[in-house]
């Protein structure tokens, strides 16, 4: 039924036409009727709404879904790039620092292999001018040994010429003289 029929039964009813009882019963019930047809209409529409509001959020959910999913993606690949840019960051560091490192140590050992060098360099000069001395002195040594032992072997000739000249001029008890003598000279040469 109508809306505009509706409303002139429930005239009619209010002001008293129409036949009766039977007339206001086939009123009471069209009335119902159309209530009834009305909520059925309105529970279509709310259900077409509601399938429709249900069609947009699915559709609005995956769109969500699609675009965080996206900006998850997104933002795995810039960690993993920035992860990735921070290890080769930290691996360049550290191979810089292990280069300087290396570098230190050569040139530690280096200066300390030329530190080496040079104190056994000095240390073999020493030597050598020390085993120089050594020669010298023992060749200055042994010039003063043959210069002694030739001026003793002259002492002991001229004590012995002496010796002959005092036996000659002497007795006979000088005679033990040069023996005495030649017997202190023997021990010391």
């Amino acid at each position: 039924m109508e809306k505009g029929t509706r409303n002139d039964d429930l005239t009619a009813v209010a002001t008293g036409q129409g036949s009766g009882y039977a007339v206001l019963g086939e009123r009471v019930a069209g009335i119902l009727e159309a209530a009834e047809e009305a909520a059925e209409k309105i529970r279509e529409s709310a259900r077409r709404e509601a399938a429709e509001l249900e069609r947009l959020a699915a559709v609005e959910a995956e769109r969500l879904k699609g675009e965080l999913t996206a900006e998850a993606s997104s933002l795995r690949t810039e960690a993993e790039e920035y992860a990735r840019d921070m290890r080769l960051a930290v691996e360049a560091y550290a191979t810089q620092h292990r280069r300087q490192a290396e570098e230190e140590g050569r040139k530690i050992v280096e200066d300390s292999e030329r530190e080496s060098k040079s104190m056994r360099d000095s240390a073999q000069e020493m030597v050598r001018q020390v085993e120089g001395d050594v020669r010298r002195r023992q060749e200055q040594l042994r010039a003063e040994v043959r210069m002694l032992e030739h001026r003793k072997r002259d002492a002991v000739e001229r004590l012995r010429e002496i010796a002959a000249l005092v036996q000659d001029v002497l007795p006979s008890r000088e005679e033990s003289l040069p023996k005495d003598l030649e017997r202190r000279a023997a021990p010391s040469s």
